[in-house]
């Protein structure tokens, strides 16, 4: 079916010449910005977690507003990586392969490695390497990155 009113030849939309794709630039910045903040966001939610667990042990002597605030901080970090997908898709999917799904499937296939890999990461406290573990053990660095994933997809078939 024709077009009612067909454009001129040559003819543009006022503003095009002020859109540019950049679809390198935005992947390559989404992408070091998500590798950098989901780091930050796994350690605050992990610490934050771990915390938290005292407060069965400790009662009322457990610092329930800095655990809180911290796992609250680090799902912050975690929404602001997934609403990175609305920018660049392929960021939040790198992000939760790299420190999500990677880490959980390594820590399937090889348990018993785990906490000395963990172990070996430089400039860490001892409470954060075993937070970092219990992360690991309880699954929810797969599940999280399998969420970040679903939410770089989801994007991605939302552009289409």
């Amino acid at each position: 079916m024709p077009e009612k009113f067909p454009s001129p030849a040559g003819w543009t939309p006022p503003g095009t010449q002020f859109t540019s794709k950049g679809t390198v630039s935005r992947t390559v910045s989404g992408t070091v910005a998500a590798l950098i903040v989901t780091p930050f966001g796994i350690a605050l939610a992990a610490q934050g977690a771990a915390e938290m667990r005292q407060w069965v042990i400790l009662g009322e002597f457990a610092d329930r507003a800095g655990s809180t605030f911290q796992l609250l901080f680090g799902a912050a970090l975690f929404l602001l990586v997934a609403a990175l997908a609305a920018y660049s898709p392929a960021a939040t999917v790198t992000a939760g392969l790299v420190w999500g799904v990677l880490p959980g499937l390594i820590h399937l296939i090889f348990p018993n490695d785990t906490f000395g890999l963990i172990n070996d990461l430089p400039g860490l406290s001892d409470e954060l390497h075993v937070a970092l573990y219990q992360w690991l053990q309880t699954g929810f660095a797969l599940i999280v990155g399998f969420l970040l994933i679903g939410a770089g997809v989801a994007a991605t078939f939302r552009r289409r």
